[in-house]
């Protein structure tokens, strides 16, 4: 497995992080390697994440900010699933395949 290619820091986003989260999910989406997804994502869109109270946790280069996100998400508004989550992992182009994923999913 590859080491992280420099220093990252991994912490809880905040909404001030919407438009990056936003730029790696939307390369997710035309990359075509982590969704069925199809329209790319605005920062608004992402910003409604955090008003629903979504956890969401990034990753960041010293010198490229953030490069990866996880986030989780209901899996189901069936009264059965109360409870039940499932999580999104993206990671920057760049950074794929360096074990950011790991880090930011890790935390």
């Amino acid at each position: 497995m590859s080491q992280p290619l420099e220093t990252l820091l991994t912490r809880a986003a905040t909404i001030k992080d919407a438009a990056a989260i936003a730029e790696i999910y939307n390369q997710g989406i035309a990359d075509r390697v982590a969704t069925f997804e199809t329209e790319p994502r605005t920062p608004a869109q992402i910003a409604k994440w955090f008003e629903a109270g979504h956890l969401v946790m990034i990753t960041e280069s010293e010198t490229a900010g953030t490069v990866a996100f996880a986030a989780t998400f209901p899996y189901s508004d069936r009264p059965c699933y109360a409870g039940i989550g499932e999580f999104s992992v993206y990671v920057a182009r760049a950074y794929r395949g360096h074990g950011v994923g790991r880090a930011v999913l890790s935390a």
